[in-house]
């Protein structure tokens, strides 16, 4: 497959100029000045930029259970999913599938996680249009599914790995109450049922470092990049450090993002927040972090249409140049995650390539994946 790609704005090396983008097979072939090849699939002024690598989200259980106790079948969840991906521009994503206390939620029992990576894995090999990889979350006092993960990442399933602890009284949750708003409902939990549960929390967080460690190292080994969620402290930031992990997902405020970064930790929010112009949980907003230059990433969360929209909140209300914005969705998310051969509209890169109508609301035309168009909103290649 040959082709050619032309818009007046293409966004390559740091700036959106007139360009024509060779396109040979799944790569990027050459890059030439505008309309200097004969023909090819004219965008007009679409927005062309690399698809976006998504590090974090865990969409795919809303998917599975939109309300709770409503399941649809893990298979077609997923399917209907990647449905959603190629049209909010996601040509990468790293499913955040939770192994959490089986003593919260049926639905993040190992078993029940295990098979939702293993379903992602089988179809991703055939029948997905993006990029559909794993981001296993260890909680902290999970300690059945310690072998299974183990399992999982010997058979290649897992990609990235991040540690959580939601022990009440620290991390996202400050206080009993903060935790049990949030569990109680979602996990449809009594009030007795939460406090035994987070009397259990509590002891078993004392045994929980050995365990920690061998895991961590058992990652390490495969090359697995590790990740720590919720950091809320310098102390949080300094064991994370000792423990080799690189990156920081969601600190809670400045000053713990802006240790991180002095401590060559990269941090990275989530883009519903940058949107939306606060947490969900009530934490920090994304947006003081990107004000003060110490957020390296936006992951979706749990909003896949977010990393469309997020670059055009940071330009409309920070005046971060649109440029800057789409590197915390493309460049530097694929660079933290190891996945040198895309993220950039670049020579030698996968032609994994989106074009955008942002005339009004910012919206997707074209998903092209490996230089393939997995999604094709407006007929975007048409005849040349």
């Amino acid at each position: 497959m040959h082709f050619v790609l032309r818009s007046t704005r293409v966004l390559s090396k740091g700036t959106i100029a007139p360009a024509d983008i060779v396109i040979h097979n799944d790569s990027i072939a050459a890059i030439h000045p505008y309309k200097t090849i004969n023909s090819g699939h004219d965008l007009g002024d679409l927005l062309i930029v690399p698809g976006f690598v998504d590090l974090h989200s865990d969409a795919i259980e809303k998917e599975i259970e939109p309300r709770p106790g409503a399941n649809f079948p893990i298979h077609s969840s997923i399917i209907e999913l990647d449905k959603k991906l190629t049209m909010s521009g996601i040509t990468t994503m790293f499913h955040a599938v939770a192994f959490n206390d089986e003593s919260l939620s049926k639905n993040r029992a190992t078993e029940t996680a295990a098979g939702i990576i293993r379903q992602i894995s089988s179809d991703n090999q055939t029948l997905l249009g993006a990029d559909n990889l794993i981001h296993a979350r260890y909680e902290l006092t999970s300690f059945d599914s310690v072998n299974t993960i183990k399992e999982l990442i010997t058979e290649n399933h897992i990609h990235l790995l991040s540690i959580m602890d939601h022990t009440p009284g620290q991390g996202q949750f400050q206080s009993i109450a903060k935790w049990k708003q949030f569990h109680l409902p979602v996990y449809d939990l009594s009030d007795h049922e939460a406090d035994m549960i987070i009397i259990q929390k509590q002891k078993d967080k004392y045994k929980s470092h050995d365990i920690l460690k061998d895991l961590l190292d058992f990652v390490m080994k495969r090359d697995i990049i590790s990740l720590s969620h919720d950091d809320d402290s310098r102390e949080k930031i300094d064991m994370v450090s000792e423990m080799g992990i690189k990156v920081s997902e969601f600190p809670l405020d400045v000053e713990v993002a802006t240790y991180a970064k002095e401590k060559n930790i990269a941090t990275g929010m989530g883009a519903p927040n940058v949107v939306r112009g606060k947490s969900q949980s009530g934490n920090v907003s994304a947006r003081d972090l990107v004000k003060n230059e110490v957020c390296d990433f936006l992951c979706s969360d749990y909003h896949p249409s977010s990393m469309l929209q997020a670059p055009y909140v940071m330009q409309d209300v920070l005046n971060i140049p649109l440029e800057c914005g789409f590197d915390l969705v493309t460049s530097n998310p694929a660079a933290l995650a190891g996945l040198d051969d895309r993220g950039e509209i670049r020579v030698g890169k996968r032609a994994d390539i989106i074009a955008i109508d942002d005339s009004y609301v910012p919206k997707v035309m074209l998903t092209l994946k490996n230089g393939v168009a997995v999604y094709n909103g407006r007929g975007c290649l048409g005849k040349e």
